[in-house]
């Protein structure tokens, strides 16, 4: 995955500090650029800036250079305490009506390779995602990757990717093959078997013995299709003879590079549950699509892709899927 120029929002929360400290840990990895950008909403400035204004007042003379003035001294603290000098890029302040459209609007138009954010911030509760991150997951199209706590390269040994046979879905795989290798992890394709899906009604008429290595087989064919119907990743699957275990390998150039991958086939009442759990108990990271078999595409992010945005402790980096862009 290639990582050249990362945007770190920021709304001066220690959560959102978090974020910015683990960029300066990436910049030595991937040696990027790092641009910080502080939007607050319009209302805020209000409240915080009128009172000692007077009246009258010019919002172009008074109120938003004010504002500005003192995000721009803020973002070059945060700058100077946590990315190295040679890293630093653009520091920006501006004053918006919504801070996540001015988040991905500027990733959106921008030379960008990835968004890095923190889950939540200064006045979200512990147990849902933040609003403006969750907006900005839902309409950038440039990667997102979410951290609560930290993103520690060293221990990301295991890249969970869900896997529901759409094409969207396997289009996350190849990032997380790039970040496999570079972070020498393994890969795990996970697959949820929602055994009551049909609604509760339809219970005692759905099997629960749904034999697992068919599904899986059934996966791992689909997966070098398409593969093979998108040469240009340079990606294959290599069957290994265990059932489960496989490898993705590189095709491009004489030294191939080969990834380890387990497949999960899980059956549980709903993806999205099984998957939280999973990689909060057994995976390191998550990278999964924004939009799955079941989202509705053009319009809104996958609802599994946004109700394991919202309570996945693990680092989550979300992918547009491609066909999005080119229409």
């Amino acid at each position: 995955m290639k990582v050249q120029h990362i945007l770190v929002p920021t709304d001066f929360s220690e959560r959102a500090e978090k974020a910015i400290e683990v960029a300066g840990t990436l910049v030595d990895f991937f040696g990027c650029t790092v641009d910080l950008i502080h939007s607050v909403p319009m209302m805020k400035y209000f409240h915080d800036s009128m009172d000692p204004l007077g009246v009258p007042f010019s919002l172009e003379r008074d109120l938003y250079p004010h504002s500005i003035e003192a995000a721009q001294k803020e973002l070059e603290e945060l700058a100077g305490k946590y990315i190295k000098k040679e890293y630093r890029g653009k520091l920006i302040a501006n004053v918006e009506r919504k801070p996540s459209e001015a988040i991905f609007n500027q990733a959106n138009e921008g030379d960008y390779d990835l968004i890095l954010m923190s889950a939540k911030g200064s006045h979200e509760t512990i147990h849902v995602m933040g609003g403006t991150t969750e907006k900005v997951i839902r309409h950038s199209h440039v990667p997102v990757l979410t951290i609560n706590d930290g993103f520690d390269t060293d221990a990301i040994n295991t890249i969970v990717v869900p896997v529901d046979f759409s094409d969207s879905s396997f289009f996350s795989v190849v990032p997380a093959f790039e970040l496999a290798k570079e972070l020498k992890a393994k890969i795990i394709l996970m697959n949820v078997i929602e055994l009551y899906s049909a609604g509760s009604d339809m219970i005692p008429y759905i099997p629960t013995d749904i034999d697992e290595q068919p599904v899986y087989e059934s996966l791992i064919t689909k997966l070098t299709d398409y593969f093979l119907q998108h040469p240009k990743y340079n990606l294959l699957v290599q069957r290994s003879g265990v059932v489960f275990e496989d490898n993705l390998v590189t095709t491009d150039g004489p030294n191939s590079t080969s990834v380890e991958v387990e497949t999960k086939i899980v059956k549980g009442i709903s993806a999205h549950h099984e998957i939280v759990d999973f990689v909060n108990d057994e995976g390191d990271m998550l990278v999964m699509s924004t939009h799955g078999r079941t989202g509705l595409a053009r319009v809104f992010i996958g609802s599994t892709t946004e109700q394991i945005s919202r309570h996945i402790d693990k680092p989550l980096l979300t992918i547009r899927p491609e066909f999005l862009d080119e229409d």
